[in-house]
């Protein structure tokens, strides 16, 4: 059993190097790994890349498995555990496309739904998505425990992240967005803007759903009368979530803070 488990932390640890060398050897992006309890995950060091190298990268890390999977099976030695580590190799490869964030394949999905839909839309989307694909795992994982006696696919789905990890994850791609699309104006040297009215009391967090990926780029902050009470910037919203909670309200950030400051 023992054996088994260090086989399958192995074709855990070979998906995240294949990450690595996809994201440093292809876009020279640097991404490091990290231990949890779920095993050895990436994380980018520095800002995450474009979207469509971040689904390269994603995609490296089954591939990398189905490879070594095929390398192994093939190589005329023989040990013990060959078989088993074929078969870890092919169980990590197919569990990591399922369609459950951080999965690969989850995590793939969420960068094309914030593409096609935006992040509102894109954010509850993945919500029902991981809702239904945690049920399935969740009987399959108790079919396995009653009937296996193997604890792992429960325990497994009791570790995974949940709903809030995916908002983050949408917050990080807004984020993305509007940062590179200030890179564009500066090479552009223009841009065309549209807005968007924001009630005062909805958080750094929210606003930043709702600044969708080229959809608004400014808020116009009002009260309960629907009074505005001052304008800001994509730029401005960006700054106060590098200095605020994510969780600080609109007129804590820029409506008290300028009545303070007068």
């Amino acid at each position: 059993m023992n054996e088994n488990i260090l086989l399958y932390l192995a074709a855990i640890l070979l998906h995240e190097i294949f990450h690595i060398i996809a994201a440093r050897v292809l876009f020279r992006e640097k991404l490091g790994i990290v231990f949890l309890p779920t095993g050895f995950v990436g994380r980018w060091k520095n800002f995450q890349p474009e979207k469509w190298k971040q689904c390269i990268i994603f995609a490296f890390g089954p591939f990398g498995n189905f490879l070594s999977a095929a390398f192994i099976a093939v190589i005329p030695l023989q040990w013990n555990d060959k078989v088993e580590l074929v078969r870890a190799n092919l169980i990590i490869g197919a569990f990591n496309l399922i369609p459950l964030y951080p999965m690969d394949g989850g995590s793939i999905l969420l960068v094309l739904l914030y593409n096609r839909v935006g992040s509102n839309r894109a954010y509850k989307i993945m919500k029902k998505i991981s809702g239904t694909v945690k049920i399935i795992l969740q009987i399959m994982g108790l079919y396995i425990l009653i009937f296996h006696n193997n604890f792992s696919m429960v325990a497994c789905i009791i570790l995974l992240p949940g709903i809030a990890s995916i908002k983050k994850a949408v917050e990080s791609l807004n984020l993305n967005s509007l940062i590179r699309r200030k890179q564009r104006f500066l090479k552009r040297k223009f841009y065309e803007m549209r807005s968007i009215l924001i009630y005062k009391n909805v958080s750094l967090g929210d606003a930043l759903l709702l600044l969708d990926y080229d959809r608004y780029h400014i808020i116009h902050i009002a009260d309960d009368n629907l009074n505005i009470l001052c304008q800001v910037s994509e730029q401005q919203v960006i700054n106060a979530m590098l200095e605020h909670n994510v969780g600080t309200t609109l007129d804590e950030v820029f409506i008290k803070n300028q009545k303070e400051s007068v």
